[in-house]
């Protein structure tokens, strides 16, 4: 139990890191994740859509677009039309301070918009 008090940081083990973007996660609670994204100029994520989770995006620096799609069916997917069963779609602009909140059965996809900053999130 003692561990939970300690300060842990986000950026203790890199999960992923490809050319567009490196992310490192922190699982040490049950019931919560945090993470640090960081976009590469110019570059997206690959999307996921959420799967029994809701995200707070919190954006530290850079600018970006964050495409959001919202299913009405996502208890059975959308089989191998992606278009199938989307409720609402939007593209929000984001920028360094804004905050974004997303719903379980939500797919994201985030872009950074700029050519020469990186896009950095929790």
């Amino acid at each position: 139990m003692a561990k939970k008090f300690k300060n842990y940081s986000v950026g203790e083990k890199i999960t992923k890191s490809n050319d567009s973007y490196t992310t490192w996660t922190n699982d040490l609670l049950r019931k919560l994740i945090t993470s640090k994204t960081v976009i590469n100029p110019g570059k997206t994520t690959g999307g996921h859509r959420l799967i029994e989770s809701e995200v707070v995006f919190v954006f530290l620096s850079g600018f970006g677009e964050v495409e959001i799609i919202e299913y009405s069916n996502h208890e059975a997917g959308h089989g191998s039309n992606p278009s199938f069963g989307i409720e609402h779609k939007e593209d929000i602009k984001v920028r360094a301070g804004d905050i974004l909140l997303a719903e379980e059965g939500d797919f994201i996809k985030i872009k950074n918009m700029h050519t020469t900053e990186q896009l950095t999130y929790l």
